[in-house]
């Protein structure tokens, strides 16, 4: 596995400018794919709300842009709320569904 992002990849945190390409990319994913169990896409605000909910616990969420323009994120949060899970976490991934198979995923894990 290649530990540097594909050419013109750039991985960093995500910011608050950021929230309307990551709530376009989970729309996609709720209504096409198999990777949420969600009926309708959050908006914005929804996806902002849990954006800083997972910062303020002090774990990642990160995009990977390519030319300014946001192609994927990932996230950890908390698997379970039960104390024996206590250090256990899951991470969450979405890419642009037009961007898929180009290294984007590999580069933000």
């Amino acid at each position: 596995m290649s530990e540097h992002p594909p050419d013109g990849i750039d991985v960093r945190a995500s910011g608050p400018g950021d929230l309307a390409a990551i709530q376009a990319i989970y729309a996609k994913n709720v209504l096409t794919g198999l990777g949420s169990f969600e009926e309708a896409p959050p908006d914005t605000a929804e996806m902002a709300r849990r954006r800083a909910a997972v910062i303020d616990l002090g774990l990642p969420w990160l995009v990977a842009e390519r030319n300014g323009r946001v192609l994927g994120y990932c996230y950890a949060h908390p698997y379970h709320t039960r104390s024996a899970y206590r250090f256990t976490l899951e991470d969450a991934i979405y890419i642009d569904p037009e961007a898929r198979r180009g290294g984007i995923g590999r580069a933000l894990l």
